[in-house]
């Protein structure tokens, strides 16, 4: 029933906007009140900012589910319980692509917005936290790095310690195990390749976040 009233309440507002228009045809204009063109000038720069302002929300939001994302996955690799199998860490790979094509989007939002943006307090305390998270995401990223760079040293070692033991013919196990290890390091190593282009993006992220927050202030 309250949406029946708001559509003829909007249809009414319409019509009788129509045949004002109509009577001003045949009629001299006149000059609006100081008061009524003081609001409609506050009103014309308001839309603008209040856009800008969702957009940076959008931003925020998408690096703060980015920050998340990679919480989720420093509990895995950091976990003492379970050591990772080839599959966990294709797995992993995977994410980690999803979240380099959302930081590219991040970067991309971001040169949007610094270029069209204008000083603005509400504004500009937006842009101070997308660059303190797109920092906390760098930092994040630089943290799997180094935990899958220990990952795939310590499997090297093993790698070379099952060869060793398999050719003076210890143990009839040791050849499944080697081929196992050789297949976790296969695994590591496409890891590490999109750690590094993680990086690459994360890198800029962080500096269109902080020109985002220069232009803002």
């Amino acid at each position: 029933m309250r949406t029946l009233s708001a559509a003829a309440a909007t249809l009414a507002v319409i019509f009788t906007a129509g045949a004002a228009f109509a009577g001003a045809a045949t009629a001299s204009p006149a000059a609006p009140p100081p008061a009524a063109a003081a609001k409609t000038g506050a009103a014309g720069t308001a839309g603008p900012q209040a856009g800008h302002a969702a957009e940076m929300k959008s931003i925020l939001a998408k690096l703060v589910r980015q920050d998340d994302y990679l919480d989720e996955a420093i509990d895995t690799l950091d976990s003492s319980d379970k050591k990772l199998s080839a599959h966990d860490l294709t797995a992993l790979s995977l994410s980690f692509k999803i979240i380099k094509k959302d930081l590219d989007a991040v970067s991309a939002m971001n040169k949007k917005e610094f270029s069209e943006i204008g000083q603005d307090p509400g504004t500009n305390a937006c842009a101070r936290t997308i660059l303190s998270y797109s920092r906390s995401v760098s930092r994040k990223i630089g943290k799997v790095a180094s935990i899958v760079a220990e990952n795939s040293d310590m499997n090297k070692k093993h790698a070379m310690r099952d060869a060793v033991s398999s050719r003076k013919g210890k143990k009839s196990g040791k050849g499944k195990n080697l081929a196992r290890l050789l297949e976790e390091q296969k695994a590591l190593k496409a890891l590490s390749s999109d750690i590094q282009n993680l990086k690459t993006s994360s890198k800029q992220v962080v500096a269109t976040s902080r020109w985002l927050y220069i232009v803002s202030k």
